[in-house]
C-alpha cells in the first residue's frame, strides 16, 4: 500500500519519457502522407505527346513510380509520400528531359508539365570515291 505514495511520481515520470515517442511517433505517421503529380507533355511548339512516359523517384527513400500521358499529353501519379522527388519524361522521337527537385507535399497535387523538343535524326552523306 506504500506504493502509492509514489504514484503521482511514477506517472509523471512515464508521462515525461513518453513524450519524445510519441512525437517522433507523428513525424513518422507524416512520412505515409500522400501527395501528387499531374502535368502535360508537349513539344516545342505546345502539341501534345501521347504515350510519353513520365517517372518520378522520391531522391530521399528511394522508390519510383511511372505512367504514360494520355492522348491529350496530361499525365497524373497518386499515392507519393510527400518529400523531394527527381522526375524523368521521355518519348519516341523526343528529347528526354530531366528535373532534379520536384516537391510534392501532404494531401496536394502538384503541377509540373514538360516540354520535349523533337528529336530530328541527322544522316551523314560521304562522298563516293570515283576511281
Amino acid at each position: 500500500m506504500r506504493w502509492f505514495k509514489f504514484f503521482p511520481l511514477v506517472f509523471l515520470l512515464l508521462l515525461a519519457t513518453s513524450v519524445p515517442f510519441a512525437k517522433q511517433w507523428r513525424q513518422d505517421a507524416n512520412l505515409g502522407a500522400k501527395g501528387g503529380i499531374e502535368g502535360l507533355v508537349v513539344d516545342q511548339i505546345g502539341m501534345p505527346i501521347a504515350q510519353a512516359r513520365v517517372q518520378v523517384c522520391n531522391t530521399m527513400y528511394g522508390g519510383c513510380s511511372s505512367t504514360l500521358s494520355e492522348p491529350s499529353g496530361s499525365y497524373r501519379i497518386d499515392g507519393l509520400v510527400a518529400g523531394r522527388y527527381s522526375l524523368w519524361a521521355e518519348a519516341k522521337m523526343h528529347t528526354s528531359e530531366w528535373t532534379p527537385v520536384v516537391v510534392i507535399e501532404e494531401g496536394l497535387i502538384t503541377r509540373h508539365d514538360i516540354q520535349l523538343r523533337r528529336d530530328i535524326p541527322t544522316m551523314s552523306v560521304q562522298p563516293a570515291t570515283v576511281q
